[in-house]
């Protein structure tokens, strides 16, 4: 009876750290080519906001963070930096900085989701039309699946 409880136990612990490692691993795996370095470069060089995604934000961990470089545009967000691979992230405009998963979801109904991440250097996401990012002051990825805060930029203060 005590074997077949510790191989029981051994089994699942395999099982739940497999599973742990392919929710990690798989968006790196299946992840698309990021944008061109001269492409992210460029819609840097045209923006008119500048942030940074910080690593040691209050509401990031260890597996949940950004750091880097972010620019915004009235048609482009840009990204260049490292982000930690997920599943599901999404990219909102805020009129708030936050820097919690509890501050984002207090806010997240009057967020406005305009992309989606799939890459983890660099990122171009369209702004899309009848978005003024000159209503809104913070860029926050989000992973949806996990309701997860990842980083967030304040690219101009409000008023």
């Amino acid at each position: 009876m005590r074997r077949i409880l510790f191989l029981l136990a051994s089994h699942l612990l395999v099982l739940g750290v497999g599973f742990g490692l392919g929710v990690y691993f798989l968006p790196i795996l299946t992840a698309p080519d990021d944008p061109p370095v001269q492409q992210v470069q460029d819609a840097m060089g045209q923006a008119r906001y500048h942030a940074t995604f910080h690593r040691d934000q209050k509401g990031s961990d260890a597996l949940h963070w950004a750091d880097g470089a972010l620019s915004v545009s009235a048609t482009q967000v840009a990204f260049t930096g490292k982000i930690a691979p997920g599943p599901d992230y999404k990219v909102y405009l805020t009129r708030e900085f936050v820097d919690t998963k509890a501050g984002f979801e207090r806010i997240k109904t009057d967020a406005v989701r305009i992309g989606e991440v799939k890459t983890f250097n660099r990122f171009l996401v369209d702004v899309p039309p009848g978005v003024d990012v000159e209503e809104f002051t913070t860029v926050v990825v989000w992973c949806e699946r996990f309701a997860q805060f990842i980083s967030a930029g304040q690219y101009r203060t409000p008023g």
